[in-house]
């Protein structure tokens, strides 16, 4: 940690599938001058992976849909169109977590090496999710149907999407996961390369 903050107190307050950490820190100013004691709850998260899959010769990306509680709650659809993305196991290295989230959720072979995109703090106000965002080509011939792990009551159905058609849902809005759009914005950057 660099000295930015010192570190006061620390408990855990709630210790389920998500952890809850309480701090007390103070915060040294741009100006030099430290801050009174904050407080400060930050939700512990596990790293996990984002997949972008692209079929660079049919201009199609594979996504995956499953109905997610969080955005029924926000008042946006239930059943939101992803990227294929999971939490990197205990030992796993992000390449690692790449290969089994993209055969457990979508049954693609990645053609080649996936091409890192970038590596991003998902919520650095709140939480210690770090998110390693990759793309991996795939040849979309033939894929489809249901996918995800029973143990986990995963419920995932594949899609395969036009480029274009991709690309009108990332401009409308129809994409409403963070995950999908940065991935999304970065093949749009680098799409032309891809398909040489």
């Amino acid at each position: 940690m660099d000295d930015c903050f010192t570190i006061l107190d620390k408990q855990r307050v709630y210790d389920g599938f998500l952890k809850l950490d309480r701090y007390a820190v103070t915060q040294k100013r741009f100006d030099g001058a430290l801050t009174p004691v904050l407080h400060r709850d930050i939700m512990v998260a596990s790293e996990c992976v984002g997949v972008m899959l692209y079929d660079p010769i049919k201009d199609a990306v594979v996504l995956v849909e499953q109905a997610r509680l969080v955005p029924a709650l926000a008042g946006l659809d239930a059943v939101q169109v992803e990227i294929v993305a999971g939490h990197i196991d205990p030992g796993d290295t992000p390449l690692g977590a790449v290969y089994r989230e993209v055969r457990e959720e979508s049954g693609c072979t990645i053609l080649g090496e996936p091409e890192r995109i970038a590596t991003v703090l998902t919520s650095p106000g709140i939480n210690t999710e770090r998110l390693h965002l990759y793309c991996a080509l795939v040849d979309a011939t033939g894929v489809g149907g249901f996918f995800g792990l029973a143990a986990e009551h995963e419920d995932i159905r594949v899609l395969v999407l036009p480029y274009e058609e991709f690309a009108a849902r990332l401009s409308d809005g129809r994409i409403t996961n963070l995950f999908t759009l940065s991935a999304g914005f970065w093949l749009a950057l680098n799409r032309a390369r891809l398909r040489t």
